[in-house]
């Protein structure tokens, strides 16, 4: 039942997760400023989530997730992170900001599952 689980939330995962363009008419010389990537919660058990939030402005905005262990659901700005029963211990969350000007950024956050 646990690999069930897991691999329907990574199939979710893959099928939601996607490029996130909040700002597609803005001004190419607006400046990309990363002000922060938070998360509700920093502790999970096996099977919990939590929702990370990336906070950026800037001329076409894109948002580029990864996980070191778990999955993520959800895409653009704000995504729900899902603890791997299979994977306990400190995990990374990136968030990688890119605007239309080929300017990057990135950001991680720790949760840590037990």
């Amino acid at each position: 039942m646990a690999k069930q689980i897991c691999l329907f939330t990574l199939l979710l995962g893959l099928f939601l997760s996607c490029e996130n363009n909040d700002d597609e008419s803005g001004n190419p010389s607006e400046q990309l400023v990363y002000e922060s990537l938070t998360i509700d919660r920093d502790t999970l058990s096996p099977g919990e989530t939590t929702t990370i939030t990336a906070s950026a402005t800037g001329y076409n905005i894109e948002y580029h997730w990864s996980a070191t262990a778990g999955d993520l659901l959800g895409g653009g700005s704000v995504v729900t992170y899902a603890a791997s029963p299979c994977h306990v211990g400190e995990n990374t969350i990136s968030c990688t900001v890119k605007d239309g000007n080929d300017k990057s950024e990135t950001k991680s956050v720790k949760i840590v599952v037990e």
